[in-house]
């Protein structure tokens, strides 16, 4: 997988060959896992994620990740709809 380069009480951040995982601890691996390029990102999608706050990007991938990590569905619905 990886090194681990960040966690917090809900989240792991390990370094990849090619950018980064986050993965949520609360969720499983194969369910609770994206793929990003950037150390930002990760961080940026995390604090969205404890803050339950919608994003101003549109882009597919990262509002698919968004989904993937959240365990919150009301969340999940709430990204849903932008997509």
């Amino acid at each position: 997988m990886g090194m681990q380069v960040y966690q917090n009480n809900h989240f792991k951040v390990y370094k990849a060959d090619y950018g980064f995982i986050i993965h949520n601890i609360d969720k499983g691996f194969e369910t609770g896992h994206t793929h990003v390029q950037k150390y930002t990102t990760c961080m940026i999608l995390i604090k969205l994620l404890v803050q339950k706050r919608t994003p101003k990007s549109r882009s597919k991938y990262f509002l698919e990740s968004l989904m993937r990590l959240s365990d919150d569905d009301n969340y999940k619905q709430q990204i849903q709809q932008l997509l």
